[in-house]
């Protein structure tokens, strides 16, 4: 079972640690996402921003920071969303992904919207095979696609 936890003291270290980067050495900026701690510091400083730990049975697996406005609390932006490499190819992504809007509508959030790097195939297909389609919008070569939940 995914369980989605809120970054404190516990388990910070341990979620700017996470990697999805095949040979486990993480990077500032990886293939298609920057490092959890940038995420992190970036919610230190927009109070919009909200990070967010994925757990799977007790054990950490990955990583996603959202925006929701004060004035708009329907919407939530995805901003980041990664499972750490030693979880990638384990149906992870669908379960947390799945847990993930669960948690959104379970706080009231109805219209969903996430950015995706048009090389990123993988994350399409997925994003896709939830429902997600394109709104239209293209900033720094990032697509936006929204669901209604």
């Amino acid at each position: 079972m995914i369980e989605i936890r809120e970054i404190d003291r516990e388990n910070v270290f341990d979620v700017c640690e996470l990697t999805s980067n095949k040979d486990g050495v993480g990077t500032l900026f990886e293939a298609f996402i920057c490092c959890n701690a940038i995420s992190i510091s970036e919610a230190a400083y927009f109070p919009e921003c909200h990070p967010r730990a994925l757990y799977r049975d007790g054990e950490l697996i990955g990583f996603f920071l959202y925006k929701r406005w004060a004035n708009q609390l329907t919407d939530a932006e995805i901003c980041r969303y990664m499972l750490d490499h030693k979880f990638i190819g384990q149906g992870l992504g669908r379960a947390s992904f799945e847990a993930m809007l669960s948690y959104f509508k379970k706080n009231g959030v109805k219209q969903v919207t996430l950015m995706i790097d048009e090389h990123n195939l993988v994350a399409q297909k997925m994003y896709f095979s939830f429902g997600f389609t394109f709104t239209g919008k293209v900033d720094k070569d990032e697509h936006y696609y929204s669901l209604n939940i």
